[in-house]
């Protein structure tokens, strides 16, 4: 079993999506964690309903700092993966230490400028891309 690390910016769509899907389609090689550089504090409601639509449980999903996992008590990761967009200039987080890392280039799907105009199908067309990056990347 292998530890992986999702980070990204505000830890609210990519990088929780990301660690929902490790720890229910492949829990058996990997469990999945998840935090942002700045953390929103919350999850994208629509990164909530695409993960209630496909049945994968929320209930210990929160946005968190990737200060956590400088821990002790914190589990040893195994891989650490940003899933930031660079063209949009986000900062991704630098992670320290021996961990094997990824870079997944993902567009955020939330429209921060307008939460309203958000759609749901980019979610889901995100949800498919990181399902897909995980696959081919860390299932081995």
């Amino acid at each position: 079993m292998k530890n992986v690390l999702y980070l990204c910016t505000q830890n609210s769509a990519r990088s929780i999506i990301a660690e929902a899907i490790t720890n229910y389609k492949y829990s058996n090689y990997l469990r999945g964690f998840s935090a942002g550089s700045n953390p929103s504090g919350i999850i994208n409601p629509m990164t909530i309903q695409i993960l209630d639509e496909l049945k994968i449980p929320v209930d210990n999903l929160y946005s968190k700092s990737w200060e956590k996992f400088s821990e002790s008590s914190t589990p040893i990761m195994d891989y650490v993966v940003t899933v930031c967009h660079q063209a949009s200039k986000e900062v991704c987080p630098v992670w320290p230490g021996a961990p094997k890392t990824f870079h997944f280039n993902i567009e955020d799907p939330a429209n921060k400028e307008d939460p309203s105009q958000q759609d749901i199908n980019k979610f889901h067309s995100t949800y498919h891309y990181i399902d897909k990056l995980i696959q081919e990347n860390l299932i081995k």
